[in-house]
């Protein structure tokens, strides 16, 4: 067995018996917590950072190592039942077309015209999962809000 060998060995068995740093908490877990805390907080929450904070102190006590990023955060609400996520958008100028959604990740399709000449032309780009859609005029997404609705949709008809 040579030196490479034996220190490689080592370096696994090491690493095999250490405590994790963090956890992910599950998504059924995350979004009951989501819709509790909507729910204590009147219904709505006006940014990602806000919720976030608020749902880290529950996530905690039931695992003090569980933790939870903005982008996942969002990703798993919004197919939540009874949570809708609202995104406020900024419009920005670029030619370098978009490959994924910019708030779900999903690949985006593009939105084509014919021409009367019979040209197709590209006049902007729509999200296979989500409700994002874009022109050529690129809308990015500054603020994410969440509110706890129904089961119709309505966030009126939640029985706080």
């Amino acid at each position: 067995m040579s030196g490479k060998d034996d220190a490689a060995s080592r370096g696994r068995s090491a690493s095999a018996g250490r405590e994790p740093k963090f956890r992910r908490p599950p998504a059924d877990v995350i979004r009951s917590l989501a819709r509790r805390t909507l729910g204590r907080q009147g219904g709505r929450i006006p940014s990602q950072a806000a919720l976030r904070r608020a749902l880290l102190p529950g996530l905690r006590s039931r695992d003090p190592l569980f933790v939870l990023g903005g982008v996942r955060l969002r990703q798993i609400l919004l197919d939540a039942p009874g949570v809708r996520v609202d995104v406020r958008y900024s419009e920005r100028s670029t030619r370098r077309p978009l490959q994924r959604c910019p708030v779900c990740h999903a690949p985006l399709r593009p939105i084509r015209n014919r021409t009367l000449e019979g040209d197709r032309v590209t006049l902007g780009y729509r999200c296979t999962k989500c409700a994002y859609w874009t022109h050529l005029r690129r809308r990015v997404p500054v603020r994410y809000r969440f509110v706890r609705v129904g089961a119709d949709g309505d966030p009126d008809a939640v029985g706080l």
